[in-house]
């Protein structure tokens, strides 16, 4: 049994797999209609590596058509510092998509005391609250001076 969780625990720390058909973190976001007049969400300066004077990190995300609505929540940790402290709760922020809608976009703001350059993760859960079965993946970016 312990190597089914370790699994478990593999799947979830790498970037999630068949729900999203584009997922991207960046530093903003540009909003367009394509050819079915479908509004859709476009990431400005994508990357994994960011200044320490963003404004924000967005993450950017195009979804599978689906049957129901989709609750997308993202969570902001501060992985490791450079003072190497343990993993600490950030932020976190959710989007509703009804069916009609296939993209859009979470938005993780500066910290009032601002970036610290240190490694950064986004533990991405589906449905209406966080609990230990709903994290479907993990997003990684880092924050330089």
């Amino acid at each position: 049994m312990a190597w089914a969780e370790t699994s478990d625990t593999k799947v979830q720390d790498q970037p999630p797999k068949g729900f999203f058909v584009n997922l991207t973190l960046a530093q903003g976001y540009k909003e367009s209609v394509d050819s079915y007049q479908t509004e859709r969400f476009k990431p400005v300066n994508p990357g994994t590596t960011f200044k320490s004077d963003i404004e924000a990190v967005y993450m950017v995300f195009d979804l599978l058509p689906r049957e129901n609505p989709a609750n997308v929540i993202g969570q902001l940790f501060l992985a490791k510092s450079e003072g190497g402290a343990d993993e600490k709760f950030m932020y976190e922020e959710a989007a509703y998509l009804t069916t009609a809608q296939e993209s859009g976009f979470l938005v993780f703001p500066r910290p009032k005391g601002g970036w610290v350059p240190g490694e950064y993760k986004v533990k991405i859960h589906l449905g209406e609250k966080v609990t230990e079965a709903s994290q479907i993946g993990t997003l990684r970016f880092k924050i330089v001076p």
